[in-house]
Parts: C-alpha cells; structure tokens; sequence
C-alpha cells in the first residue's frame, strides 16, 4: 500500500543504499529517467542520465547524509538530457537502518524549477510575481513593519483558510499554534533586526480547527530612510502531507515495525543519554540483554504469523514492566534490551536491584500467552521462557557498543549455563573483554604453532555398536587453557579464519580415516566434519575441499561433510550448486541442527543430502515434552519419505535413548555413549569396542 501512495505522488521519491545505488524508486521518478521502477533497482543515476558529474554528486550527498546520520534538505539542479535544461529540487533526505542492518537513504524531491525561476525575477512587477505564485499554488504575503499591514495573495487564503479580510500582521498571529509562537516570533524577530534567513516550519490552526504544517520563508525586501526593514516579503507551502511522510519514515527509522518499539538506531540514542544522565546523577544504570528461549520452536510448528504474534504480547509486556523504571527496545528477532534508570549509588544494590528486576521481567514472560491465528484455526495457551545478561553502568567512559557487548556476554554465560536464567555483572566483565580481544591475536599463531587438535565424538547404532564420528576442532591456549569451541568458532567467523580453521580439521579427518581404512576392522567406519557457511560462501570451496581430500587417497565415501541451515540463506541457488558438486564426487552430506532453523522443512526437496540430525534441544526435552516428541516424530517420517538417514545427537541418558528407540532412528550421538575423546583415548575405544 505504501508504494502505491509513493507512485501516486507526482513528484520523485527514491531509497539509495550508501554506494548511492536504486533500491526503491516510486514511478514518477522512473518515468522522468525513461525506464520502469524495477529496472531502477541496483543502479545509479548515471546510468539513466549520462551526466557523471550530477550522478557523482548525488552519490556524495547520499554519502554525506549517511556519515551526519541526521536528516537533511539539499537544493539540487537535474539537466534533462533530452532538452539540456535545468531542473531544480528541494530534496528532504533522511538516513535509516534497513531490516539487514545497512545504511539506506530515503529522497523526497519536490521540484522548484519555477519558483527558482521566478525568485530570478524577484525586481520585475508586483502583479506578474503575484499571477505567477497563484499559478504556482503558494502563498505570497507582504508585511509592512510601520503600519503592521498584510497583503496576501489568494493562495495563502486557501492554504490557511483565512478569508479575505482587514488583514493584518495580528491575524497573522492569530493562527499560529501556540507551541510554535515562540519559535516564529523569535525568527522574525531576527529577520527584522540582524537581517537573518527567515525560513521555518511551524503550525498553523485553520479556522476550520484543522492544524497544518507550513513552510514559511521571507526576507527584507525594502529599507526606510533609517535603514530599518519596512516591507519583508515571503512564501509560504503548505507541507502537512510532507511532515506526515517524514514521521512516517522517522517512525520506520528508530521504530520496530512489528512491535512498535524503539529500534537499535534509537537504543543507541537512549543509551548514551543514560550513560551521561548515570554520571551526572551519581547513580548506576543497567543494561538488561534478553532473549527468548526455544523461540524458533514455536515458529516452526505453528508458522512465523504466530511467532510475530508472541513478540507483540511480549513487548507489551515489556513495556509494562519497564514503565517508570527506563525504556525498552527490540534488538532483532527475538532479542530486546532494557534501559533501567536511577538505580542506587552503589555497585553491590544496584546490581541487586537489576538482578531483581531481571526476575521479575522472567516472571511476568513466562506467564501464559493466549495466541490464536485467523490463517490456521489455531488456538494455543503458550509459555515461552527467556534468559538475561546484564551489567550495571556509571563511568562516562563507556559506550553503548561496549555496554552491549557486555550485557551480551553475560547473556552467553546464561545460555550456555542451561538458559531460563537471570545474569548481571559489573564493568569487571571488561576483563572478559580483554580476554577475547587477547584470544583474537592469537588465534593465528596458535593455528601455525600446533595449539589446535582434533577430538572425537563417537556415533551408534541402535545396537549401541560404534560405527563412526564426529570430529570437533579443539583449541588448547598456551595461556587461558582449552577454548569453548563455541567462542573458538565464534572468533574465527569474526577475524576470517574460519576458512583455515576448517581446513586443519579436513586435513586431520583425512589423516585418520586413512589410517582406519588400512586396518580390516575399522575401514568401515565414518568420520563427519562440521562445515560453516563462511567456507561455503568461498568462491572456490569446492575445488578447496575435493583439492585437500585428494591428497589423501582415501575412501571419500565414509566422510561426512555436516552443514547447517544458515549456509542457505545468502544463495540458496549457489548452495545447492557446490553442494551438488560434493555429493557427485561421492561425499556423503547431512543436514545438522535439524528443526531449529526458520525454513528447514521447505529445503528438503532441492538439497542434495543423504541424513538430518536431530537437533538436541528436543532430544533434551523427549521424557516430559509433548510438544518435542510431536517435533521428533515430524522429522523422522520426513526424512523417512525423503529416503535420508537420521540421526539423533545430544543423548546424554539413558531414558533419552530408550524414549528415541521407538522412533527407529539410525544413528546416535552424546554424552550417555561417550564425550568427544583426544585421538589417543578414541583410539583406546575402538580396541575395547572391536577387540
């Protein structure tokens, strides 16, 4: 519907990404260059126009709007490339955060071409300036400052309802906003004494009760004998339509969508304002993290219309909650961040009272939520937990980047305790900080240097007879000890050596399947290895991974290559294409973290794969959770239909197994079989198990 608004206003609205290039143009717009607004898309002006000048400066402005991150008008001149002749605009430019976290710009040109050229005639005849501005539809006034008279032509009648009458500089007054009086008196005020631009917007009250915006501009056009201002003359435009569109795009630009919540860009604003009012205060404030436990569970079983329909409760919720104590944002997703204000003046009680008020927050989420859908006869009674990382804050020092990083490591700690859980730290967590950043230099040399091996986790049958592995990279600093592989891999995606790291883990695979195939009764055992969409987003992944197992000479068939759904939300197209490559090499290939992704199900059809694993957040949950044994039971008639093997991960009991026996499911994997094991104790295994 908004783009049918944007092609119903004649005049030119666009949306430019930082490079400058289309990614929206409204159809006047179009129509102007000669092309159709989709095949604007991705291109720039010059492209249309020829003009590389004009088209570089238009990309600078864009450019510049996105570094001041504050809206801004610009006068700019268009040649037609057909006639040679000018065409001057009024563009209001504002710079917003798209869904994808990337600096657009959205344009609203309003073509002054006419005015610009009347304004060149401003010493011309009263009355040709007077006929030319009704033509033009905008108000003239003329203002004598002895006798306080006004003229106006009809036009300023009809834009401010005003009827034709003893018109004077009072009634002027009379119809300005009493919010905005100030404002106008002060500008005038300035424009009569120190001959300063008068041009400003404010509201004005028609006599009909409606308020309007207007865009009033003026300057002296006669002195008296003193050299005092005695006529001033200006324009004034009705831009009411204008302000709606820009609080509209203002609103998209620092407001969820879905929610209605402040969005990241405004999070930011509100941050800094805390910090600062913390410090002048002597007053600690708290960042609060939190995110939804399990969230992709419930948009996987009953669609995404419904998971949008839990967050709109839940940030009511929150809004609630925080009301009088801070404000509230949506991170992303299912991610939001609490602002608390005014907590006490020291560490020890104000990192209980955000403790406190993080417990209350778990308490009223995890109260019941009624959803129901008018798409699907859906009527659910839903509860739905959340874990929360938070830090307390007073130093002027801070940022609101490092306050996030903070609370968002405190989260991690909740998450990876188990979830359903409250966290919250003081700035100490800087050393954690440190401790990553120190991580991130080293990570290199601690590839080269030997400080990276291979464990192994072993996977079952339903025989619980050993029939593979999985191999996980494991990385033993000379300082801090054994690495997560969670943070290690985390690390790695964000220096970019994710690709060397999963190629150390190839090769070690590759060694020691060959060294199983060269004994009789360990060459029938698999290996698998995780792969991250990072290497298979790598132009030459393909040649990269066939390259490395050929130096080997091994039965490529038993090695697994194990990916997850995130390879396929860049190009899905390009994924099955390398993947297809793979798979017709004779590799064998298995979808990992199966059912925790937003779109698993619909890919089955188009990728080349040969198993799915059961992700163990629903193992986890077999004994008590209807809801995960439905989910368990989906994915193993789907896999059964599409002929693939499945696998079940993360079995850490005994109950856990025997509740999955009556699925029939092929492979097992997780603690109740054996944790990942170093070579040497893996290698022990296989003698007990084979001996």
């Amino acid at each position: 519907m908004i783009k049918d608004i944007f092609d119903a206003i004649p005049q030119p609205i666009m949306i430019k990404d930082h490079e400058g290039k289309y990614i929206f143009s409204n159809q006047y717009l179009a129509t102007l260059y000669g092309s159709k607004a989709e095949e604007m898309l991705g291109k720039e002006d010059v492209d249309f126009t020829g003009n590389k000048k004009e088209s570089e400066y238009f990309k600078n402005s864009v450019k510049e709007v996105i570094k001041q991150s504050q809206p801004e008008i610009v006068y700019e001149t268009f040649t037609d490339i057909e006639t040679g002749k000018p065409h001057h605009y009024q563009s209001y430019k504002v710079p917003f955060l798209n869904s994808a976290k990337k600096h657009n710009v959205i344009i609203f040109a309003h073509e002054i071409t006419e005015l610009s050229i009347l304004k060149g005639y401003v010493n011309r005849a009263q009355k040709r300036l007077v006929d030319a501005l009704d033509v033009s539809q905008e108000g003239l006034w003329e203002w004598n400052t002895k006798n306080n008279t006004v003229l106006h032509n009809k036009w300023w009648n009809v834009i401010t309802g005003v009827k034709k009458s003893d018109e004077s500089f009072e009634e002027f007054q009379r119809c300005i906003l009493d919010e905005d009086k100030s404002i106008v008196n002060d500008a005038i005020t300035q424009l009569i004494e120190e001959n300063k631009p008068y041009n400003i917007e404010f509201r004005m009250k028609r006599p009909d009760g409606k308020v309007i915006w207007v865009w009033d501009r003026g300057r002296v056009a006669e002195l008296d004998e003193n050299g005092k201002a005695l006529w001033v003359v200006g324009l004034v435009d009705d831009i009411t339509e204008k302000k709606y569109n820009q609080q509209k795009v203002e609103s998209l630009a620092y407001y969820d969508a879905l929610t209605n919540l402040p969005n990241r860009v405004l999070l930011d604003k509100d941050l800094k304002a805390a910090i600062e009012d913390s410090y002048t205060n002597d007053r600690y404030g708290a960042v609060l993290f939190f995110d939804l436990d399990r969230f992709k569970f419930l948009n996987d079983t009953y669609g995404h219309h419904m998971g949008d329909r839990l967050l709109i409760q839940v940030a009511n919720r929150l809004k609630n909650i925080i009301e009088g104590h801070g404000s509230v944002a949506r991170f992303g997703g299912d991610e939001f961040v609490a602002i608390l204000t005014d907590l006490d003046s020291t560490p020890e009680i104000a990192t209980k009272q955000a403790q406190k008020f993080a417990e209350k927050i778990r308490k009223k989420i995890a109260a019941v939520i009624h959803l129901s859908s008018e798409i699907k006869d859906i009527n659910i009674e839903y509860s739905i937990t959340t874990s929360i990382g938070g830090v307390i804050f007073k130093s002027p020092d801070i940022t609101p980047d490092r306050l996030l990083q903070l609370a968002d490591l405190a989260l991690y700690h909740v998450k990876n305790g188990g979830k359903n859980d409250a966290l919250i730290f003081d700035l100490n967590m800087q050393k954690e900080l440190d401790r990553t950043s120190s991580l991130q230099k080293s990570m290199r040399d601690s590839l080269e240097n030997g400080d990276f091996c291979i464990h192994l986790q072993g996977k079952y049958n339903q025989q619980k007879t050993l029939i593979g592995a999985e191999a996980l990279v494991r990385w033993e600093h000379p300082e801090y000890g054994f690495i997560s592989p969670l943070k290690l891999i985390g690390i790695a995606e964000e220096i970019n050596l994710i690709v060397p790291v999963g190629n150390f883990v190839l090769h070690q695979a590759c060694t020691i399947l060959k060294a199983w195939q060269s004994k009789n009764n360990t060459k029938h055992l698999t290996l698998a290895v995780n792969l991250s969409a990072q290497q298979i987003w790598q132009e030459d992944f393909t040649d990269n991974i066939i390259g490395i197992i050929e130096q080997y000479k091994l039965d490529h068939s038993k090695l697994i290559l194990e990916i997850t759904e995130s390879v396929l939300l860049r190009d899905m197209n390009d994924a099955v294409k390398k993947l297809l490559i793979l798979k017709n090499y004779g590799l064998y290939l298995s979808l990992d973290d199966f059912g925790t992704g937003y779109s698993s199900l619909s890919y089955l059809k188009s990728l080349p794969i040969d198993e799915i694993k059961i992700d163990k957040s629903f193992v986890n949950d077999i004994i008590d959770d209807s809801q995960a044994k439905m989910m368990v039971k989906s994915i193993v008639d789907l896999g059964n239909n599409f002929n693939l093997n499945i696998v079940s991960e993360g079995v850490e009991t005994e109950k856990q197994f025997n509740a999955l026996i009556p699925y029939n499911i092929d492979v097992y994997q997780g603690f109740y079989f054996s944790k990942p094991l170093d070579l040497a104790s893996f290698e022990q295994l296989l003698i007990e198990s084979y001996s």
